[in-house]
């Protein structure tokens, strides 16, 4: 499936969006929430992709042009983000992606007359660094301080991304923000109405545990599957997802002999019906930025038990308030979690009052001041940032 370009826009102050890895994956539901509520918002939203599929973004996203540019390369690459900036003439541009964002930098630099550079960062970065080996560490340590340095603002998606970034560049920081990741509350529990095509989820059998992340390792599922190996045989665990880690977590959960109650059925394009469905949902993430799933399961009233990893966990279940925290690559404790949460839930009021804090129109309206640019009528508020 590609994205076409269509025709047309609002008349309002016009913006640039980029940066998106192609394929599935959960980041695409946030960028479709944020980027229908800007256009709502009446701002002439662009969207630049590189080449692939963009499944999230192809099926979601409704009247916003969409370009296309290979923004992979050297100097001719950067050449051609330049020239299409100067074509486009956006007044800000936000980067949700870090290669995407050091083409901006560099293609930026030469500009007499620029947008604004407003890069999104999704992920605690110091820790990220701490899990390469030392010579890539040091390596691309070096490209992401040259790269930050470069934006007008850095915003991070939680108080622990932000800090992170603190630490990663000290006082030669630019201005940095915090800005939760955005929910629509009301499109996640329609979603959710659908029907799940996944035989556990239509109900009978015991408990039902549900996860969904790419199956990779800084999101640790061994953690999840040692912990599971120890609860009652009536349980049973889906990891929706899809990753380089699938062949090891099959391998592990026939050595701990639960091969016939874990499945991974591979990405799911509407995660919300199992969400909803499941008795709980778990995150066993080594780091994290804030991560969307944990989010969406409390939106749709489903508890949830997570690893206390930097960050985004702790601040999204308040301190442990709306859901239970366990140190990373513990399982014994995870299991723990699980079974206590299951035997005492939080209730829905709980629930409601964590997801509130997320709200779309807040996070619209926080952006546009971030980028300086007028959303509704109302000018932003540009000082604050």
């Amino acid at each position: 499936m590609g994205l076409a370009p269509v025709t047309g826009g609002k008349i309002g102050a016009r913006l640039l969006v980029t940066g998106f890895r192609p394929g599935p994956g959960g980041i695409g539901r946030v960028m479709v929430n944020l980027i229908n509520g800007f256009a709502r918002a009446g701002l002439d939203v662009h969207l630049l992709v590189g080449p692939g599929d963009f499944p999230a973004l192809a099926s979601d996203l409704a009247g916003v042009p969409v370009h296309r540019l290979d923004m992979k390369g050297g100097g001719q690459a950067v050449e051609g983000l330049r020239s299409f900036l100067r074509e486009l003439s956006p007044q800000a541009v936000l980067s949700n992606r870090d290669d995407a964002s050091t083409m901006l930098v560099a293609a930026m630099a030469s500009m007499p007359v620029r947008p604004r550079l407003v890069l999104r960062i999704g992920i605690h970065a110091p820790e990220k660094l701490r899990w390469r080996n030392p010579i890539s560490r040091w390596r691309r340590r070096r490209e992401l301080i040259s790269t930050y340095r470069g934006a007008d603002l850095l915003i991070g998606n939680s108080e622990g991304v932000c800090q992170g970034l603190s630490e990663l560049l000290g006082v030669t920081a630019p201005p940095i923000s915090t800005i939760y990741n955005p929910l629509d509350v009301d499109r996640a529990r329609r979603l959710a109405e659908e029907s799940p095509d996944h035989p556990w989820f239509l109900g009978g059998g015991g408990r039902l545990l549900v996860s969904v992340g790419r199956l990779v390792r800084m999101k640790d599922q061994t953690t999840m599957l040692r912990a599971f190996a120890r609860l009652p045989g009536d349980f049973r665990l889906v990891v929706f997802g899809e990753g380089r880690q699938r062949p090891r977590l099959q391998a592990l959960a026939e050595k701990l002999g639960v091969a016939g109650r874990f499945d991974l059925p591979g990405y799911a394009d509407n995660p919300f019906p199992y969400l909803e469905r499941a008795d709980l949902f778990v995150l066993s993430s080594r780091f994290e930025g804030s991560p969307n799933a944990l989010l969406e399961s409390l939106a749709v009233g489903t508890p949830a038990v997570s690893t206390d990893c930097p960050s985004g966990p702790r601040e999204i279940l308040g301190e442990g308030c709306y859901g239970m925290l366990v140190p990373v690559g513990d399982y014994r404790k995870l299991a723990d979690a699980i079974l206590d949460t299951l035997d005492r839930p939080p209730s829905d009021t709980l629930l409601e009052e964590a997801v509130q804090r997320f709200d779309l129109g807040h996070a619209v309206q926080q952006y546009a001041e971030a980028l300086h640019l007028q959303v509704g009528g109302t000018p932003a508020r540009s000082a604050s940032l």
